[in-house]
């Protein structure tokens, strides 16, 4: 019993140091969007929706980066197409 609190402290600062791990694998972006495309990040538009809209193009993160383009084709957002983000970013980032 006496090591109880000390193993559930090592617990919470190794899942609080996992966290920021995972956030961080995700970081800027390497490339943008062509115009009136949203970037979004790869995470966020997993298969959690299905049936509740349409994803048209391919959801695959090609560069690696973990970030997408979306853009909403129907009035309510329920037919969007994905593509990877591809387009240069400026030189002054």
């Amino acid at each position: 019993m006496k090591h109880l609190p000390t193993a559930f402290i090592l617990i919470t600062l190794l899942a609080l140091a996992l966290v920021g791990t995972a956030s961080a694998e995700h970081g800027l972006p390497i490339a943008g969007c062509p115009d009136n495309y949203e970037l979004h990040h790869a995470m966020d538009h997993d298969d959690h929706h299905e049936g509740e809209h349409l994803h048209v193009g391919s959801d695959t993160d090609l560069n690696g980066d973990g970030w997408l383009c979306v853009k909403h084709f129907s009035a309510s957002g329920g037919v969007h197409v994905h593509m990877d983000n591809w387009v240069p970013l400026p030189k002054s980032r």
